[in-house]
């Protein structure tokens, strides 16, 4: 007897329904969620069976009398013999199912595969990693594309006021560079061309010829080596002293040029040769020395 009614009570908890258990309380499936264990597991969702002391499923007395066809006198005494044999001191065991303590109800093993057919798995939770590298090289990236992007918008105003700040501190041989690049394709002009620049010279007013020549030679030469063209007398004058300072003996002299400009030579002679050999031998002071045909 106590396993047909252990049969009765298996069947319906598979059924959905749930039983009750007069003077013990109600027994019946529930679907229970997810639950995160406390390793940093997770719990796969489960059926599990519920005990309640309410009544909230069919009486298992009313189930006897429907299966039995008997009384409900005969399934009281039926179930008061089940239960007696099944429930002591607060224990109830029903075999094929589990076992109720202490108002939790533990399933069998056989029962809790039925009830979970797909099984009860426990699923690792992965710790989500952390993104500190991924703004680190964020950060690094922002900061190499702003000074690309600050070299390309003002690169070349900072090189040019290095340059500036450069050229200050040679104040005086800035005037040469500038005009003797201006003047660096005529360093040996044609027959006819320096003709003209003769005449063009001899045509100057008196007061050019009157800022002539800052301690310089009389002599005429040929060629020239030129250091620099000068629109006034004083640049030139300035531009002979520094080139006295720098070369020692330099003979200088400063001729005129056309457009009323002032032409400083360093060095002299009738042979061309002497004179791009002496332009050679200064170029690491005066980069931009270049000899003039006077003829």
């Amino acid at each position: 007897m106590i396993e047909e009614v252990n049969k009765i009570i298996y069947n319906m908890l598979i059924s959905g329904r749930g039983v009750f258990l007069p003077e013990i309380g109600s027994l019946y499936i529930e679907r229970q969620a997810a639950r995160k264990l406390a390793d940093g597991r997770l719990l796969s969702p489960r059926n599990v069976v519920v005990f309640t002391p309410q009544q909230q499923a069919p009486s298992l007395v009313d189930e006897i009398v429907a299966i039995a066809k008997c009384g409900v006198e005969q399934a009281q005494d039926i179930y008061e013999r089940w239960k007696a044999k099944t429930y002591q001191d607060g224990v109830l065991t029903v075999g094929g199912v589990g076992v109720m303590r202490s108002g939790g109800f533990s399933t069998d093993k056989g029962f809790h595969s039925v009830i979970n057919p797909q099984g009860v798995k426990t699923l690792v939770v992965r710790k989500k990693s952390s993104n500190t590298w991924l703004y680190a090289v964020s950060g690094v990236a922002v900061i190499v594309a702003l000074a690309i992007l600050i070299f390309l918008v003002w690169g070349d105003k900072i090189a040019g006021n290095v340059s500036v700040v450069k050229s200050a501190d040679t104040e005086q041989v800035a005037p040469a560079v500038a005009e003797s690049a201006a003047t660096s394709e005529q360093t040996v002009q044609p027959a006819e061309a320096e003709t003209q620049n003769v005449a063009t010279q001899q045509a100057q007013p008196a007061e050019a010829e009157a800022t002539q020549p800052i301690v310089s030679p009389s002599k005429e030469y040929a060629y020239y080596v030129v250091m620099g063209i000068f629109s006034t007398p004083e640049n030139a004058e300035r531009a002979v002293q520094q080139a006295q300072s720098k070369i020692k003996d330099v003979e200088c002299k400063v001729l005129p040029f056309k457009g009323g400009k002032h032409m400083v030579a360093i060095f002299g002679s009738d042979n061309v040769a002497d004179c791009n050999a002496f332009a050679r031998s200064y170029r690491d002071i005066y980069p931009d020395l270049w000899v003039y045909n006077k003829k």
